[in-house]
């Protein structure tokens, strides 16, 4: 690429840096200061999930069940402040793979949207977590993880 991708503030650069039986490695979001870590696929829907929450888009059509008390429960940020700009982004790589993912929606307690290789020849649309985490795995297991 000569110039670096647009990253909307609905997409995740995941790079997999270990992928034996579970995977770890990094998330990163334009409304991210740092990386988020991951370890295992529960850890890497949780810490997703926890990001689009804080910052309220995409917007859940749901509300979390929370034990909190009212006033303890965080807001949505209309317009989050951007924190990661796309080049630094751009240039992030997984040892393993790296995808991009784009959560167009957070409906049915799941989320829908897109998985691509970073340089975009490859996209696949994925109606639920549970799909998105499939169409992962048979890309690292077809790729000899």
């Amino acid at each position: 690429m000569s110039s670096a991708a647009v990253f909307p503030t609905n997409m995740i650069r995941l790079c997999i840096d270990g992928y034996r039986d579970d995977l770890s490695g990094r998330a990163y979001n334009k409304l991210l200061l740092m990386p988020l870590p991951f370890a295992g696929y529960g850890g890497l829907l949780l810490r997703m999930d926890d990001l689009f929450e804080q910052v309220g888009y995409p917007q859940a059509f749901q509300a979390r069940r929370t034990f909190l008390q009212p006033e303890k429960l965080r807001g949505s940020i209309h317009m989050p402040e951007h924190m990661m700009d796309d080049e630094e982004i751009d240039r992030q790589s997984g040892e393993c793979r790296t995808f991009d993912i784009i959560v167009q929606s957070r409906r049915q307690s799941g989320w829908q949207g897109i998985l691509m290789d970073p340089d975009r020849t490859f996209a696949r649309k994925f109606r639920s977590e549970m799909e998105l985490l499939r169409y992962i795995c048979d890309d690292l297991e077809g790729a000899g993880g």
